[in-house]
């Protein structure tokens, strides 16, 4: 299986999808039609690291992200967020509108508020792209074609329109998913998925820590690490990992790494700081510090005793 793409950058998606490099590092605006000159008509699996926002009036072929994908030529509003898997085959002929942009860029209309906060439905991977009706079309299509000639303008508080623009977009895609997938509960389906997930997630924790890895930073400690692994946004991992685990993902990793942290004390011969490195902690007094807010003890006590 070829490796699967991974784009940290936009400049290195617009690269990798073949199309003109983006006028912002934060975010870029495109109509479809623009694209379909050289854009790589058959993608495959990639992710990138950015929110997207996406309005297909027509086109052929399918588009993949998460567990949907855009198969009919309906009109459809569809979105993606960072580390989800994409592909996609499409025919050249594709109509309508996108937005992409990082956290960073949103942030600078809400400072102190991520974006999955306001929007909790940007982290589903159930959702099937979300029909819109007749008059609906009408309204995206300006909200988007506003966004896009304000994109091209060079005039005073641009930037500053378009960022609310794209809010009032993020509220109506929520309405529409909201309409669209009132009341629904988890299907069984969704949750042996669910369930998977967080299998795989606990089994990457049992194998990060083994001692013979090697890591340069304390990264098997934290949520994104295994996040990357699982080609998900963090948000996502610890949103499903609480519906199944009823704990964080936060909380399972350091309640994987006391346990072995006290076995380790209890049952051999190493010191404090060799069983820090052994747990990948590439500062001991890092280890003590955690081990003392878990226990109420430092290391060197909860052996002693």
């Amino acid at each position: 299986m070829s490796e699967l793409l991974h784009f940290s950058t936009l400049a290195e998606y617009c690269k990798g999808i073949n199309i003109s490099a983006p006028k912002s590092d934060l975010y870029d605006v495109r109509t479809f039609e623009e694209n379909m000159v050289s854009v790589r008509a058959r993608m495959p699996l990639f992710k990138h690291e950015f929110y997207a926002l996406a309005f297909k009036i027509d086109g052929g072929g399918f588009a993949t992200t998460g567990n949907f994908d855009t198969k009919d030529r309906q009109a459809t509003i569809f979105f993606n967020s960072p580390y989800q898997i994409t592909h996609w085959d499409i025919v050249p002929d594709w109509k309508g509108y996108y937005v992409i942009f990082t956290e960073d860029f949103y942030r600078q209309f809400k400072p102190d508020v991520r974006i999955t906060q306001s929007f909790p439905f940007l982290l589903s991977d159930y959702t099937i792209p979300l029909s819109v009706d007749e008059v609906e079309i009408s309204i995206f299509e300006s909200i988007f074609e506003h966004i896009y000639r304000e994109h091209h303008s060079d005039k005073d508080m641009h930037q500053q329109i378009i960022l609310d623009l794209i809010h009032v977009l993020l509220l109506k895609t929520k309405r529409l998913y909201d309409d669209q997938h009132a009341g629904e509960e988890l299907s069984l389906n969704q949750r042996d998925q669910d369930v998977s997930l967080v299998s795989r997630f606990k089994s990457l924790i049992e194998t990060s820590f083994y001692s013979d890895q090697y890591y340069e930073e304390d990264s098997p400690h934290q949520v994104r690490f295994y996040a990357e692994r699982l080609a998900i946004h963090p948000n996502h991992l610890n949103a499903v990992v609480k519906r199944i685990a009823e704990k964080s993902a936060l909380e399972i990793i350091q309640l994987h790494v006391l346990s072995l942290a006290k076995s380790r004390l209890k049952n051999t011969d190493l010191s404090v700081k060799e069983v820090a490195f052994q747990l990948h902690y590439q500062y001991p007094n890092h280890f003590s510090s955690f081990f003392k807010k878990k226990t109420g003890m430092s290391p060197g006590d909860f052996r002693s005793k």
